[in-house]
């Protein structure tokens, strides 16, 4: 079976597990690093053929075989499914490579380049085609904000954590019982 190699497009990335010796081990002890990469599809054009091509050289152009994308209906997009038990390697948006002390964190919504190989597969009466994972190259990292920042919000006139606090008045609306009829 034919193994090909691969580079993606820059796309975004949804529900990574791409931070050093943290791989996702929610079913499988040993863990994956592993991302979904959203491209448009017009970016997508040179992966799906890449993946048909190993498809059909591996498999013929009739069998049933499974492809490690779907296209979201909402948006178009097509969404890559691509993994490794083994960590990959990092880059910067230069391609430098990046120490693995140093790799910024990668939520959902980090711009993203892709490597690795495209590999057939056969598991008894199941085949198909994986992308496996070799090195990403962080373009654009989105790390989790766990409270530290503004979030998606803009300052508003309001409540303020540490402001003077105010003894709470009575409002006729809400001692009334029959409001609260539960």
């Amino acid at each position: 079976m034919s193994k090909v190699k691969f580079v993606t497009p820059s796309g975004i990335a949804s529900y990574p597990w791409l931070q050093p010796n943290r791989p996702d081990i929610a079913f499988d002890p040993e863990g994956k690093y592993k991302v979904n990469l959203k491209l448009s599809p017009e970016d997508s054009k040179v992966m799906t053929s890449l993946i048909d091509q190993v498809k059909s050289e591996n498999f013929g152009a009739k069998d049933n075989v499974h492809t490690p994308y779907s296209v979201d209906e909402e948006t178009g997009e097509y969404v890559f499914k691509i993994q490794s038990k083994y960590q990959p390697k990092y880059f910067d948006s230069k391609g430098n490579p990046i120490p693995v002390e140093k790799v910024p964190p990668m939520f959902s919504g980090s711009e993203l380049r892709v490597s690795g190989q495209v590999d057939p597969y056969t598991n008894g009466a199941k085949k198909g085609v994986s992308l496996r994972l070799a090195n990403v190259q962080v373009i654009n990292p989105v790390a989790g904000d766990n409270g530290g920042g503004a979030g998606d919000f803009d300052a508003v006139e309001g409540y303020e954590v540490g402001a003077v606090s105010v003894a709470p008045t009575s409002n006729s609306d809400f001692d009334n019982d029959e409001l609260h009829d539960f």
